[in-house]
């Protein structure tokens, strides 16, 4: 299953098999001061919904966690154009919001938004 929307001039594009990959593009001019992006889950099948998770921090905010752990992307964004969500269960229906985050690593803000369903 694929999906593709563009909302805001942030493009997602989805793709979904075994796992969900996420990738998502921007015009070059939008980069100025972006961050990274904010990926949130609505899971239809289980009625769940929160942030995804990664694990590469700023280096101004990392909370000091061992290696391996897991940061919300809200709070510590993903640094990349794709990403993939491989805690996806084939089947179901899930709703991905990417917020591409401007500001500072201690004060980021949304600038963009946009959905797909899978």
């Amino acid at each position: 299953m694929r999906a593709r929307d563009t909302q805001e001039g942030l493009t997602v594009q989805a793709v979904a098999g075994t796992y969900v990959l996420i990738g998502m593009d921007m015009k070059k001019e939008d980069w100025d001061g972006h961050l990274g992006f904010a990926i949130h889950r609505t899971d239809h099948h289980g009625e769940e919904a929160y942030w995804m998770e990664g694990m590469k921090t700023f280096e101004a905010t990392d909370p000091g966690f061992a290696p391996g752990a897991k940061y919300p992307t809200i709070q510590h964004p993903i640094q990349a154009f794709t990403w993939s969500d491989s805690t996806a269960t084939p089947g179901c229906k899930y709703t991905y919001r990417v917020q591409a985050l401007h500001g500072s690593p201690q004060n980021l803000t949304p600038f963009k938004t946009c959905s797909v369903d899978v």
